[in-house]
């Protein structure tokens, strides 16, 4: 088909935790409702870099139904209500990306969809949508899945790696995918000049369930069945209830021998631990940051750490270093900004404790 009639949707990924960001991120607010660089909130940022890529009709939101009324309150203003897909139940990103890509079939079986996480923050719009656009194109003409890679700045065990192979014009063939390795795996990985996975991917509604019914056939089923219910919600639940949980990174990116990697051009951040959010942040003395404005602290012989204070409370360092200090009204988070990827074990400990388990659940 030719190019210019295939249209281009953005399919935005809003049902996280965010566990991580503790304890401001929290199961009734996670973080892509919270706002840490701008005064609307990561969701909403993430809708307007959206709609410079594709038309507002073109642009969905999947996610449960513990956020749907506040994702109502926020596409409200970008004119989206209509276009929020709500999963019964959590059942990570493959089937999440599963559903919305069946439910878009229906609309348009020839579209080509890019999957954004809710919780990313991206500078420079225009080339990201210049890389989205090629993309897109890419995804056309090539029966193939395409992910943007990011150069990565140090090991880090969080990220998927891509390991890319030959280089066609200015992207690459996609030798390996290995989600989430060890931290010296990590360095070696870097050491090959592998690329992290941002978790954006680019796909045409064919190439993804022909790649699901070749390497995830009780996926593909799953999705047969959810094609002729989806005016059933009942039996909607049923499915979910009966689905595996997989990431779309372990069901399909580790599997695929049709994933395509173009080199990012724009800065990229995952907004999903505390180091990354200092990162982002402008620096103030000694190389402190802030959230936001209301904090107030005071340093002595203090280096390099991340404060976020109540209103009319003072926070004191004295001979700290790396260190994030998030004080919210009913709970204190210390720790390491280079161990910040382990608070999603702390609020697992959190979770499992009928005494403290309001502290995140709440």
């Amino acid at each position: 088909m030719a190019e210019s009639s295939i249209k281009h949707y953005i399919l935005i990924l809003c049902g996280g935790t965010g566990p991580r960001l503790w304890p401001l991120s929290r199961k009734s607010k996670p973080k892509q409702f919270l706002s840490f660089f701008d005064k609307k909130s990561i969701l909403e940022q993430t809708i307007k870099r959206s709609q410079r890529i594709a038309d507002n009709k073109n642009i969905y939101i999947v996610s449960g139904n513990d956020y749907i009324d506040r994702i109502l309150k926020i596409a409200k203003d970008f004119n989206l209500t209509k276009n929020i897909i709500i999963e019964p139940e959590k059942k990570n990103t493959a089937l999440a990306i599963l559903y919305a890509t069946i439910k878009i079939k229906q609309i348009d079986p020839n579209a080509i969809i890019s999957t954004f996480p809710s919780d990313h923050y991206i500078k420079n719009t225009a080339r990201l949508k210049q890389t989205l656009n090629k993309a897109k194109t890419i995804a056309n003409l090539t029966d193939t899945i395409v992910t943007i890679g990011i150069k990565p700045t140090k090991p880090e065990s969080s990220y998927g790696y891509i390991c890319p192979n030959q280089k066609i014009d200015d992207y690459y063939n996609v030798s390996k995918f290995i989600e989430k390795p060890d931290l010296e795996k990590a360095k070696n990985l870097i050491e090959k000049n592998s690329y992290w996975n941002s978790g954006i991917y680019t796909f045409s509604v064919s190439t993804l369930l022909s790649e699901f019914e070749k390497l995830q056939p009780e996926y593909f089923e799953i999705a047969m069945n959810l094609e002729k219910n989806l005016d059933y919600p009942k039996k909607i639940e049923q499915i979910y209830k009966q689905s595996p949980n997989l990431s779309i990174d372990k069901a399909i990116s580790e599997k695929t021998s049709k994933m395509i990697m173009i080199p990012a051009t724009f800065d990229w951040n995952d907004i999903g631990e505390w180091h990354t959010i200092f990162e982002s942040l402008l620096k103030k003395k000694d190389n402190h940051a802030i959230i936001d404005s209301k904090t107030q602290f005071l340093s002595i012989n203090s280096q390099s750490c991340l404060v976020s204070g109540q209103d009319k409370k003072l926070i004191g360092l004295v001979g700290l270093n790396n260190l994030a200090v998030i004080d919210t009204p009913d709970a204190l988070l210390v720790c390491n900004l280079d161990s910040s990827y382990s608070v999603r074990d702390l609020v697992s400990l959190i979770v499992k404790s009928k005494k403290y388990k309001k502290y995140f659940l709440n």
